[in-house]
Order: structure tokens, then C-alpha cells, then sequence
């Protein structure tokens, strides 16, 4: 089976994104503030470096099944290009992303 996930604009209030995967069956998560900024906002590292530093003792840090780890990934991701961070994690999950944005 491939895995794939779809990010597309939230629908619940106050969250940005969402991502719809097919693995282990259909389901989403939601993630990132609507009005806040990120890395990919233009965010300087030290920022990025807070944010880390705040969630990583967060318990699905490393879960690709909660919006923390997107929001890790994509919002705050190495790069500060929302598309370059989508490459790098297909890359490094072995997924692949379709952007509807």
C-alpha cells in the first residue's frame, strides 16, 4: 500500500492545516494556530529553536499520527519553504504528500 497523506486548509476552528492519511486507515489531524507565525512565516531560527525546545518532551513528538509531528515537519520544519519541508519529509518517511493548498 502506498502512504499517502494530503494537506489542505483546517476546518476546525483556529487550526491551519490538516493532513488526511490512509494508513493504518482513513483518518486526519490538525494542526498549527491560524494566526500564528512560524519558520515557514518567516520566523528566525532562534524561534524555531524555542519551539523545539518547548514541544519535544511532547509524547507524540515522534508519532506521524498527531499534529505535533506535522506541525514539527512542515511549519517548523529545516527549511523555511513549506514546499522544500513537504520534499523532506516524504523523504524521510517514505510518504508522499499532496499539497491542496
Amino acid at each position: 500500500m502506498d502512504k499517502r497523506v494530503v494537506l489542505s486548509k483546517g476546518v476546525n476552528k483556529g487550526k491551519r492545516l490538516r493532513v488526511t492519511m490512509n494508513f493504518p486507515n482513513m483518518h486526519h489531524h490538525e494542526f498549527g494556530s491560524k494566526t500564528g507565525k512560524t519558520f515557514i512565516d518567516g520566523r528566525k531560527q532562534v524561534e524555531k529553536d524555542a519551539f523545539i525546545a518547548r514541544h519535544k518532551k511532547n509524547k507524540n513528538w515522534d508519532n506521524p499520527h498527531a499534529g505535533i509531528y506535522y506541525s514539527r515537519h512542515l511549519l517548523w520544519g529545516p527549511y523555511p519553504s513549506l514546499l522544500k519541508n513537504i520534499k523532506a519529509l516524504e523523504k524521510k518517511d517514505g510518504i508522499k504528500i499532496i499539497n491542496k493548498l
